[in-house]
């Protein structure tokens, strides 16, 4: 597998409260990790740094584990802990919390642990984007319920209002599922700051134009950063490196 990263703090924020990790296995599964942190100065931050490193311990640590989504979702909980416990040790940090977007990926199988409003999506050269992530926010909450339309949720007034978040409470319920990919498929893990930006009809443009990994990551931060860039953006781009695909047509 190959890939692309880039995480900015775009044109408005001070500070980068978002993190990413990416790191290979010893059995060749890569770990794909994107967090979103939010809280007062520092705090948000401290939040998305500390899940990072905590499930990359964590996952690390429960390497003898077969069943990866049990491996992601005792990570993602644990992380949980760590921040929630720091938040209530220390005025400073009160209420932060944080997105997060887990992946184990090998060459055949995909595993998506996340909580939050990070996403994931996967481009395959017939299907084209398809996001694997449900926002845990109140806007796809109305929209679930019918209050509202799709289309209201970009200036909706409460559109970052999250759900459910990394820290904020002392347990969190992670949601995991499992998917398969093709070669030639790639994986986007991203924050909101690109996809607040960017429809994904402008996103499968980009993926679906023949350039490499890291011309497409640049050429959405720059989409991003043209339209005003109002959040931190940070995305991951995994390719699946198998044999080339090919249509069974």
């Amino acid at each position: 597998m190959k890939y692309a990263a880039v995480s900015h703090v775009g044109h408005v924020r001070k500070v980068n409260q978002d993190r990413y990790l990416v790191q290979r296995e010893e059995n060749g599964v890569y770990m794909v990790l994107v967090a979103d942190g939010m809280g007062g100065h520092v705090a948000g931050e401290v939040a998305s740094e500390l899940a990072v490193s905590t499930i990359a311990e964590e996952l690390i640590h429960h390497k003898d584990l077969t069943d990866y989504k049990e491996r992601l979702i005792r990570a993602i909980e644990s992380a949980n802990k760590q921040i929630y416990n720091k938040a209530e040790a220390n005025d400073l940090y009160s209420g932060m919390g944080t997105t997060i977007v887990a992946v184990l990926a090998s060459g055949s199988k995909l595993w998506i642990a996340h909580v939050g409003d990070s996403r994931a999506y996967l481009w395959h050269p017939l299907t084209k984007l398809t996001k694997l992530t449900e926002d845990h926010s109140l806007v796809n909450e109305l929209i679930k319920r019918g209050q509202i339309q799709p289309e209201e949720a970009d200036n909706h007034p409460q559109r970052h209002m999250l759900t459910r978040a990394l820290g904020t409470l002392p347990e969190v319920t992670v949601e995991c599922n499992e998917w398969e990919w093709q070669p030639q498929d790639r994986l986007l893990v991203c924050t909101d700051g690109l996809t607040t930006h960017l429809s994904e009809d402008q996103i499968n443009a980009v993926l679906n134009d023949a350039m490499g990994l890291t011309e497409q990551v640049d050429t959405l931060l720059h989409l991003v950063l043209d339209e005003g860039g109002h959040d931190n953006i940070t995305m991951v781009l995994l390719t699946n490196e198998g044999a080339e695909w090919r249509s069974q047509e």
